[in-house]
């Protein structure tokens, strides 16, 4: 009977260690984790005003154009510790490193509703500190049916068009051109799928809690042909004016800025 009783004293210890090591080994430090949390904004100047600018060459009559709103889809943002030697899929398709290296990127997909050159916040998440100095991100093409992450939820603002409004598509406009004095509203759908990266400090260190990370792009460059500065009107379906578009919003997220914004004024920090 004693022997059982020890037997039994040994056994109680053991699982009574067993547990005892399990919750340490669930978290060894007993703190929690060190990363700072990391917020995105995104503001669309309009830069060059698409009011004024000279009719097209092919003799059409739109003398000028307004935006009035946008949606803009992003996916897999990525903070890049070399930017430089970053390869980009124009293809649209994911690159190993992204699937290798996810607790750098913003996943996504986001919508991003902008109705005026504000800044929008999108998206809030964790990151680990480092040197990074640019981001590689995407546009992408929502598909029906996808999770994706709103702006207007983020901010807490009230939903103005329902998720399947943006299906198919990457970037949409509302905005009217004006043509022969008079003007005409238009619904432009971009269904692009393309990655680019941009340069910037988007550093982050753990002595400090919390960053605002801002991108700044010119959507004043979308209806504008890159080449010789003339309007491009959406109403016109003609593929040669279609492809220009499309060119001109490919440069214009080529040609974007990124960075810290310590004083949180939505544009990157100098």
């Amino acid at each position: 009977m004693k022997a059982q009783n020890i037997l039994l004293q040994i056994l109680l210890v053991s699982l009574f260690l067993g547990v005892v090591g399990c919750k340490k080994s669930d978290n060894p430090t007993g703190s929690v984790s060190s990363n700072p949390s990391v917020s995105l904004s995104v503001a669309f100047t309009k830069a060059g005003s698409l009011n004024g600018l000279m009719k097209v060459s092919r003799g059409l009559s739109a003398d000028s154009l307004r935006i009035d709103s946008a949606i803009v889809v992003f996916d897999r943002i990525k903070f890049e510790s070399h930017v430089d030697t970053v390869e980009i899929d124009t293809m649209g398709g994911m690159s190993m490193d992204d699937t290798q290296d996810m607790n750098v990127v913003f996943v996504g997909p986001f919508v991003v509703h902008i109705r005026d050159t504000m800044a929008v916040s999108f998206a809030d998440q964790v990151l680990p500190p480092g040197t990074y100095d640019g981001i590689k991100f995407k546009i992408h093409q929502l598909q029906h049916g996808e999770h994706r992450e709103d702006s207007d939820e983020h901010n807490g603002h009230s939903r103005m068009m329902k998720d399947s409004v943006t299906d198919g598509s990457s970037l949409m406009v509302w905005g009217s051109v004006l043509k022969n004095g008079t003007w005409i509203s238009f619904i432009y759908k971009y269904d692009g799928e393309l990655e680019f990266k941009i340069k910037g400090n988007f550093t982050v260190a753990s002595a400090v809690s919390s960053y605002s990370i801002a991108l700044n792009f010119n959507m004043g460059l979308w209806f504008k042909d890159p080449r010789t500065g003339a309007l491009l009107d959406p109403t016109d379906l003609s593929g040669s004016t279609r492809n220009l578009i499309r060119e001109a919003i490919k440069r214009s997220f080529e040609g974007g800025r990124g960075g810290r914004d310590d004083n949180r004024d939505g544009h990157p920090d100098h």
